[in-house]
Order: C-alpha cells, then sequence, then structure tokens
C-alpha cells in the first residue's frame, strides 16, 4: 500500500509551514478494492435504471423482450434502429449515473460501493472533492472510460493507484480508517 501525504493549511495561504498546519497521512487504496466499489455502484446503477425502464415500458404497454433476447446487443440495435425505449434507457442509465456519482463520490465523498468496500475520495486537502471537484472528476471520467477503460486501469500501474480521472481531478481514492 502506498501512503500519501496531504498539507491542511489552517486559515491564510503562506508558502511557508506554519505550526498550524496539519500533515494528514492516508493509505491510498488498492485496484481490487476499486474495482469491488466500482462493480457495486454499476449493479446499484443498472438495477435502478432497468427497474425505471421496466415499470415506464409498462405503463406504455410496450412489448417486452423473451429473457433469452435481452442482452447487450438487444440495447446496441434499439439503438442502431432508434428505438426510443432503448435511447431513453441509455439516457436515464448515463443521468442517474452521472447525479450518482456527482452527488455520493463528488459531495459526499464516497458512493455505496465505496462504502461496502472501505474506501473514500478525498482532495489534495483531505476533505471530500466538493461539487466543482466532482465535475471536473465527472466528466474526467467519462474521458477514462471511453478508450476500452485504459484511463481507469491506469490506477493498476500508479505508484499511487490514481486513475486518470483521479489525477485530472486532483482526487486520492484512500482506505477509510473513520
Amino acid at each position: 500500500m502506498s501512503v500519501i501525504a496531504a498539507s491542511m493549511p489552517s486559515s491564510g495561504a503562506s508558502p511557508r509551514r506554519t505550526s498550524d498546519e496539519r500533515v494528514l497521512r492516508v493509505r491510498v487504496t488498492g485496484f481490487p478494492r476499486r474495482c469491488l466499489a466500482a462493480l457495486v455502484d454499476l449493479a446499484i446503477l443498472v438495477a435502478v435504471s432497468a427497474s425505471v425502464t421496466l415499470i415506464v415500458a409498462l405503463l406504455l404497454n410496450v412489448a417486452m423482450p423473451r429473457l433469452e433476447e435481452i442482452g447487450p446487443d438487444l440495447l446496441v440495435a434499439g439503438i442502431l434502429d432508434r428505438n426510443p425505449m432503448a435511447v431513453g434507457a441509455v439516457g436515464l442509465f448515463c443521468g442517474i449515473t452521472g447525479l450518482y456519482q456527482l452527488y455520493f463520490a463528488g459531495i459526499s465523498g464516497q458512493t455505496l460501493g465505496m462504502r461496502l468496500a472501505g474506501v473514500r475520495l478525498i482532495s489534495v486537502k483531505g476533505t471530500p472533492p466538493g461539487p466543482g471537484r466532482g465535475m471536473i472528476r465527472l466528466l474526467a471520467l467519462a474521458v477514462s472510460l471511453l478508450p476500452a477503460g485504459l484511463g481507469w486501469f491506469w490506477a493498476l500501474f500508479d505508484r499511487e493507484h490514481r486513475a486518470l480521472h483521479d489525477h485530472l481531478a486532483g482526487t486520492y481514492v484512500i482506505i477509510d480508517e473513520r
């Protein structure tokens, strides 16, 4: 496990370390815990999106596919055919995911998956990232995942176990020792 230290200024911005300035020592998390947290979050988001989509489809009396037809190819074909239910389901998933990440990761510093995995997200100052940094991290997360998830897998090789979106947003995923 790597250890990072972040200075925590007390009030003024002085270039020299004062007696009021603290150093926060934390342990950054490894890739397996990050994966566990991400998989739990993904399962929650897919379940919520699928449930809402199913309820809307039932309310609108839309024909539902059989169980053996359900899969990624059904969704891709629906999007390519401009099926309103498929496009709506993807839009709903993206919207819920954005709000989930912005609130839980950005503002509170811990998603439900992170809580289960025993990790949390902090800024360089040792506090939850906040809405501004959370938005930067959310946009950077999209960039990080787009090229086959390579920006996310960056955490495997980074000495601080930070993914590309963590570097771009100035955040750390640490072991929650509270």
